[in-house]
């Protein structure tokens, strides 16, 4: 030692150094040959001092259980003498750290082994320095937050992209024997991962995109090191589980020296849960919301990837509801709603397995690819006689075609033949049958409403509007309203928290907005309503007079329901705007 350093020198480290560590050994990296300048005798490593080497010696330790037995693999490798001189001599590692937990006394410490070599080392100066010191509290936290990290991703490499070179920090313990040297070329490791049948037959395309050295190393200069990753299924014992790479600079990347960190993580039952997801989104976005057929989009997308070839034979029956205006127009939009989806409940019914359609207000499309024409044709006629007991018809028309016919001559041939059943019924006797049908239900609905006039007489007095209304769709049903409440919800589209604001503008005093901003703020009301029963405030009109507002949550059956019922009452008898 005094040849390296000189007296004065050597004072000095052992004064301000030695005391620090609980080993210090000057090691000849070929041999193992080694000399400890510092051992503490506390450390309890009996009959270890006849050991030459001091790969023995790190693998003594092992052997004797010095070392918790979760990171004896890790530190075990610095028993092997080809790993630390490819690290030293091929690699050019200066530093060489690792930490572990060792025994000691009575129980287990955080422990930082390292090798520190000198510039000039080669092999004919294979001379570095070994030591042993206790982790700080910096270092022991850190080695914790990287062994929880590391449960997280099961394999971590470090790259370098320009020398083609890996070095393994953490992999599974199933790969251990594929990383036994640790080192190698990351560009044969690749290949050779490929190659042994572990990634998904059709995800080898990506994978093998991903992992071009080439494409890698310019993706990080244009990016500026963002990261990069890339998802596919590879094997992990007899499964195939989706996994996702991922590599980010490091810190000592540079462009003319690209290291980077490769992290693969299991992401198979997020992923699979994103899957489901994202499907149920597209389903939703594909539904019609009255019926739950098929919307339009759904339609237009079918039919663009049919029209490429993707059927040999296709049938197709376009349906149009008969009389849905006039029911409407008689009855309401509610028992026109009620019409449409009976059809498309029908349409359900008798065509389980093919793709149905509602693709505008009255129009549905039937789209078969395995139902001949004259099979769709018998099927129309039974959902015809089922919907003819509900007061119900239908315009249909079916054709069918091969490839060789476009697509769009089949659809416009079906259309077209709806158009002559439709003109059918409407020249022989359909419309003075649909006018039949819809004059019975509306003596009904007017029966009825003979019964709700009598309950308007008696609550008009004391009621100034009773509304149910859905804090889903802000949508409202009324039981009782007043002409001027119904000129504000058509102003507003029938939009029910617009029309209350036109209404607070122009007949409620300033200082109870407060109290409607609240109510209106329906996230805040279902809140309220969970709590209370019943949520009610008193307010005045700028005419003077003095009203009450009562919210009440309305339930289903099952104890569940969007729908509120909003009683305004007044103080006094005669109504005032």
């Amino acid at each position: 030692m005094d040849q390296i350093m000189g007296d004065d020198t050597y004072s000095f480290v052992k004064n301000t150094l030695l005391d620090n560590f609980l080993k210090l050994a000057r090691v000849n990296v070929l041999t193992g040959e080694h000399e400890f300048l510092k051992y503490d005798t506390t450390v309890q490593e009996e009959g270890y001092g006849d050991i030459f080497s001091i790969y023995d010696y790190i693998a003594r330790q092992v052997e004797d259980h010095m070392v918790l037995s979760e990171h004896a693999a890790e530190y075990v490798k610095y028993s092997d003498p080809e790993y630390v001189q490819r690290r030293i001599f091929e690699c050019g590692d200066r530093r060489i750290v690792q930490s572990y937990k060792r025994r000691l006394h009575n129980g287990y410490v955080w422990v930082t082994f390292g090798i520190v070599i000198p510039n000039d080392v080669s092999r004919e100066n294979p001379w570095a320095l070994f030591y042993w010191q206790k982790a700080d509290t910096d270092t022991t936290t850190m080695v914790d937050a990287l062994t929880a990290l590391s449960t997280i991703y099961y394999k971590i490499l470090k790259i370098n992209l320009t020398e083609d070179t890996f070095h393994a920090i953490k992999v599974a313990n199933s790969e251990k024997d594929r990383f036994a040297n640790r080192l190698g070329k990351i560009s044969e490791w690749w290949q050779q991962f490929e190659n042994s049948g572990y990634v998904y037959q059709e995800d080898i395309d990506v994978y093998h995109e991903f992992t071009d050295i080439e494409r890698l190393k310019e993706l990080f200069r244009k990016d500026n090191g963002a990261m990069q990753s890339c998802r596919y299924r590879r094997k992990i014992g007899e499964e195939w589980r989706w996994v996702q790479m991922e590599l980010i600079s490091s810190i000592e990347y540079k462009d003319d020296n690209q290291v980077l960190i490769l992290y693969v993580r299991d992401v198979h039952d997020e992923y699979l849960k994103e899957k489901r997801n994202r499907e149920a989104l597209l389903d939703e976005y594909h539904r019609d919301a009255l019926t739950r057929l098929y919307n339009r989009h759904k339609y237009d997308e079918d039919i663009r990837k049919m029209s490429k070839g993707e059927v040999s034979h296709l049938t197709v029956c376009y349906v149009d509801v008969n009389g849905l205006h006039e029911l409407n127009n008689q009855l309401g939009h509610e028992r026109g709603d009620d019409m449409l989806c009976s059809v498309a409940d029908a349409l359900k019914k008798y065509f389980p397995e093919e793709s149905v359609y509602r693709i505008g207000g009255d129009e549905f499309v039937v789209l078969s690819s395995r139902l001949s024409k004259q099979s769709v044709e018998q099927i129309v006629d039974r959902v015809r006689e089922e919907l003819y007991k509900d007061h119900y018809e239908i315009a249909a028309g079916v054709e069918s075609g091969k490839r060789e016919l476009p697509i769009y001559k089949i659809i416009g041939a079906a259309e077209l033949a709806m158009r002559a059943d439709k003109e059918k019924y409407y020249r022989e006797n359909g419309g003075s049958r649909k006018r039949r049908a819809i004059n019975e239900e509306l003596e009904r609905t007017l029966t009825q409403k003979k019964y709700a006039e009598r309950f308007l007489d008696v609550i008009a007095n004391r009621f100034s509007g009773v509304y149910f209304v859905n804090l889903k769709t802000d949508m409202l049903q009324h039981i009782y309203m007043p002409y001027y409440f119904l000129e504000l919800v058509e102003k507003a589209d029938y939009c029910y928290s617009k029309a209350m604001n036109l209404y607070i503008q122009k007949y409620v005093k300033w200082e109870y907005y407060d109290a409607f901003k609240d109510v209106l703020d329906y996230s805040r009301l279902e809140e309220r309503l969970r709590k209370e029963k019943i949520v009610a405030f008193t307010y005045e009109k700028v005419s003077g007079r003095r009203m009450s507002l009562s919210i009440i949550r309305q339930y289903d059956q099952n104890g569940e329901s969007d729908e509120t019922l909003w009683i305004f009452s007044n103080d006094e008898k005669t109504e005032s705007r």
